[in-house]
């Protein structure tokens, strides 16, 4: 049985065809998972935030039980971190304290700006910097402009996220 034989340069180009195809599906999947990578990072921002904030009720209850919470003024503006490694909760991607400006920011993760009292958050997927500050936050009785336990009335320890700048 006699075949007839395939068109000349039919095999070059279902090769072309299928190397078109397969970088397609490689340059789609990849930017499949660059999205899903931007998301895991939010999503880890604000796991890192849940547990800075739980820190930060330990630390109120431990002052409330030492009967120091005067000590509460420090807290605000603070570092997280710290409190995070007294208790063994330091994020992986915690790269230390900066203290001039962004500049010194080189790679992305968490630091924290000792000038301004900030965390900061450097992105690796989206190129913008997060910024969070603790705060103290009571009602001022006697417009003294700081916590005094006993006058003041507490009302919560919390990290916030600011503007972006």
């Amino acid at each position: 049985m006699k075949q007839i034989g395939t068109p000349p340069g039919a095999l070059k180009f279902r090769l072309v065809a299928i190397v078109i195809l397969v970088v397609v599906f490689m340059l789609a999947f990849l930017n499949y998972t660059n999205g899903i990578s931007a998301s895991l990072e939010k999503t880890s921002i604000q796991q890192t935030k849940n547990i800075i904030n739980s820190t930060l009720v330990v630390v109120f209850a431990s002052y409330t039980v030492e009967g120091e919470l005067d000590r509460l003024n420090e807290v605000s503006g603070g570092n997280p971190f710290e409190y995070l490694e007294k208790y063994g909760q330091v994020p992986a991607s915690y790269q230390g304290v900066i203290g001039v400006d962004e500049l010194e920011i080189s790679g992305s993760g968490w630091y924290y700006d000792s000038l301004n009292g900030q965390a900061i958050y450097k992105s690796f997927y989206d190129d913008q910097n997060y910024y969070f500050t603790i705060i103290l936050g009571y009602r001022d009785v006697n417009d003294s402009g700081r916590f005094e336990p006993g006058i003041d009335e507490y009302r919560r320890l919390y990290l916030r996220q600011l503007p972006q700048q």
